[in-house]
């Protein structure tokens, strides 16, 4: 097989074009491939203008695992290092470009079914109409209560995928029913490596995981509590140092790309002696607790089944984000006002009693669709992408997703057990 990079050729050997396709845009098939026809993709994974690596990360465990093809485009053909290097390891996956030749390509591609969208840029709403005859996926990266996931536009694709079909209230009224039916709930994505350790009782509070999200593209998406507690944070590590308790910090990659002044804090944070976080799965098996915001970290750190305290600001409340919304959006986790009470408060009392363990465990159950594992993860979104062809019927994508989840659950449990008498015999025949 070629080296990544290779060259994909049409079927009579000549350089394809965009529009027969025919003229001199060749198109790439990067991760391994040596001929995109003969890979035969099943989806494209879209990034409407740059491959953002931590985006990508959330979903490259999924895709190792399932049973389809993918190609990654990028509508700005912004592929780094890193994301090639990371789509390289992936033996069902492939970088595609350049973007526009390789949209010709596709329409040649008889397994190819449609689309996955991570972000939300206006350039999907142009391979939406280049191929209306394709299914279109909103994957999106991440669930949580920020506006990126209740957007108006969400009625363009054909499904949502989603970690909890009680997300759906979020979306506007007019669109509400048609994102309902077109909905899979597939579960948060499972963090690959991540453990359940549930509080069997209070513990000392060893390891501290701050995870704050960034600060949005505009001020009405703007989640962050670097700017308000960051300061104070910094102040209080000396002390939390002293009682035993280290700060780890995961500030989000995109930390400061509106607002500058967030990384002098971030980095003020780490001078006064909090460490960076290394693997995502290993800082949450190393943390007691989380303190984070409005962010998919918060979702995905449930997974733990580990207290998680979120961060209630004054400036997060005129976003309409106060405290009865998150009480009602994220019922597991503890409420800090950080600028009513020192974050020393908060740690004492959860050392001495957790009354949101039963919660949490509630709330995991739900929040992951009950996967319980990553490999129940993956079976659950190869479902989902095999039921949204049902949005050309009468059938919801919904009722069809739950019906192949409910008839792969019973295959689950007519399979005997590797002890039993039907498993050895099932053994002893092969």
């Amino acid at each position: 097989m070629d080296s990544p990079g290779a060259v994909a050729p049409s079927p009579a050997n000549e350089t394809p074009s965009v529009e027969d396709p025919s003229t001199d845009a060749d198109v790439d098939a990067s991760g391994g491939t040596d001929n995109l026809l003969e890979f035969d993709p099943n989806w494209c994974i879209f990034f409407g203008r740059k491959a953002t690596a931590f985006h990508l990360e959330i979903w490259l465990p999924y895709i190792r695992r399932s049973r389809y093809r993918f190609v990654v485009m990028a509508g700005e053909d912004g592929f780094s290092a890193g994301v090639r290097d990371k789509i390289a390891e992936v033996p069902n996956c492939a970088i595609l470009e350049p973007f526009e030749a390789a949209k010709a390509w596709l329409r040649l591609c008889s397994g190819f079914r449609g689309f996955l969208y991570i972000g939300n840029k206006q350039e999907n709403f142009k391979v939406v109409n280049s191929f209306p005859g394709k299914l279109h996926v909103w994957l999106g990266h991440g669930e949580s209560d920020k506006v990126y996931n209740a957007f108006r536009t969400a009625s363009l694709y054909d499904s949502m995928f989603v970690a909890r079909y009680g997300v759906v209230h979020r979306y506007p009224a007019a669109i509400r029913r048609w994102v309902a039916g077109g909905a899979c709930a597939i579960g948060t994505p499972v963090v690959e490596g991540a453990l359940k350790d549930p509080w069997d009782h209070p513990r000392p509070i060893r390891t501290l995981l701050y995870a704050p999200t960034w600060e949005g593209h505009g001020a009405r998406a703007d989640y962050s509590s670097l700017g308000e507690i960051g300061p104070t944070l910094a102040a209080a590590i000396p002390g939390l140092v002293e009682r035993g308790t280290r700060v780890v910090m995961r500030p989000h990659p995109m930390t400061g790309h509106r607002r500058p002044e967030l990384r002098a804090i971030r980095d003020e944070i780490f001078a006064a002696g909090a460490v960076g976080g290394r693997d995502k799965a290993v800082d949450f098996a190393e943390a007691d607790i989380i303190v984070s915001d409005i962010s998919g970290v918060t979702a995905e750190f449930l997974f733990t089944e580990k207290p998680a305290v979120m961060v209630l600001t004054e400036r997060i409340a005129g976003l309409g984000k106060d405290d009865a919304r998150i009480a009602e959006e994220y019922p597991w986790v503890y409420r800090w006002k950080a600028e009513a009470e020192p974050l020393v408060d908060q740690l004492v009392r959860l050392e001495t009693a957790d009354p949101l363990r039963g919660a949490r465990a509630s709330a995991a159950a739900g929040m992951f669709a009950g996967n319980r594992s990553m490999e129940d993860a993956v079976q659950t979104f190869d479902l989902a992408l095999s039921a949204v062809r049902f949005r050309r019927t009468r059938i919801p994508v919904r009722y069809a997703f739950a019906a192949k989840r409910r008839l792969a659950r019973l295959r689950r449990e007519r399979q005997p057990k590797p002890g039993s008498f039907k498993g050895r015999q099932r053994r002893a025949r092969r």
